[in-house]
């Protein structure tokens, strides 16, 4: 089971979003979406951080602060909210950062 984390800015749209990718992992992941200011406190047992296209500026310092994989979600993929383009696009990702 992969375990998501997404940050965004305040952690509400991403919160639609975060149930959404639930539903359509199957059972096979579990999606929690918070606020910037809160991610360090939620990283137990994750494994890969999702960032919010609207604070990709901060996905270096994200990166270095949580020692876990991150990647920015695509700006029209969260735009339209397309929880399974998402999902995969982290699947891969994680893939290949094992």
């Amino acid at each position: 089971m992969l375990n998501i984390l997404i940050v965004c800015n305040a952690g509400m749209s991403s919160g639609i979003l975060a149930r959404k990718m639930e539903d359509a992992s199957g059972g096979e992941a579990t999606v929690r979406a918070v606020g910037v200011s809160e991610y360090q406190d939620k990283l137990e047992n994750v494994d890969i951080i999702l960032v919010g296209p609207q604070i990709r500026f901060q996905l270096n310092e994200i990166k270095a602060n949580a020692g876990t994989p991150a990647m920015t979600i695509d700006l029209s993929k969260y735009g339209i909210m397309d929880a399974e383009g998402i999902l995969k696009d982290a699947s891969h990702f994680y893939e290949g950062e094992k």
